[in-house]
């Protein structure tokens, strides 16, 4: 049950990194070259609907074992969930749709794991830093907490030679209730870092229990 309730979160977190990209193009310096990527007063968008082209990652494991993380999205059109509209998006490789809905610098995401509904706010980019905000869910009948906070904003990111201003650090916190005592139980651990225009520029994923980092995920470049 914890290994499942793990692959969960692998899979929810995973799709951060596709789910958070900006409909315009965005011209970007070539990855492992000088370069600066600045805020805009016009744009601040750190997530929306993504626009079917492919952004590429390098994943890093605990191991040290490196590869590139390449994948296309597209969205299915608008739904319609508890009189909210949503973004319906699909990512190749994934038979598992998705749905986003951004309004105010707040970012909502759904998911369904069999019967269950899925509902976390993965971003709150108008708010202060300290802001915390739980989402609160079940899971395969387990009743899963996800505890968010906002620990840094406008920072500057230097992610594969390339530097991005005004970045926000979120850090994420689950945890599950296992077991017919109901005992609280670590299951995610993540710190995700968002630029304006791109979205998830990196992410670091570490082990609930001992701390340690079990992936680095860095955004690489954006094509076709």
């Amino acid at each position: 049950m914890f290994n499942n309730l793990r692959s969960l979160f692998i899979i929810l977190a995973a799709g951060l990194a596709f789910a958070s990209c900006k409909k315009e193009d965005v011209a970007q310096p070539v990855a492992g070259t000088t370069g600066k990527v600045a805020a805009t007063a016009e744009s601040q968008s750190y997530f929306t609907t993504p626009d079917g082209a492919a952004y590429s990652y390098v994943d890093t494991t605990g191991a040290g074992i490196s590869s590139t993380n390449v994948s296309s999205q597209k969205s299915l059109g608008d739904t319609t969930i508890g009189e909210i509209s949503f973004a319906k998006v699909t990512r190749d490789g994934s038979h598992v749709n998705s749905y986003q809905h951004s309004a105010n610098g707040v970012t909502t995401m759904v998911a369904y794991n069999g019967a269950d509904k899925i509902t976390t706010t993965v971003l709150k980019a108008n708010e202060p830093v300290g802001a915390v905000w739980t989402d609160e869910f079940t899971s395969a009948g387990i009743p899963t907490s996800y505890k968010w906070q906002i620990t840094e904003k406008g920072i500057s990111k230097t992610v594969l030679g390339v530097t991005y201003d005004n970045v926000i650090k979120v850090h994420l916190l689950g945890t599950a209730k296992i077991g017919a005592k109901g005992a609280t139980t670590a299951i995610a651990n993540a710190d995700y870092y968002y630029a304006p225009n791109i979205g998830l520029i990196e992410n670091v994923g570490y082990n609930p229990v001992s701390g340690a980092v079990e992936l680095h995920r860095v955004f690489q470049k954006k094509g076709k």
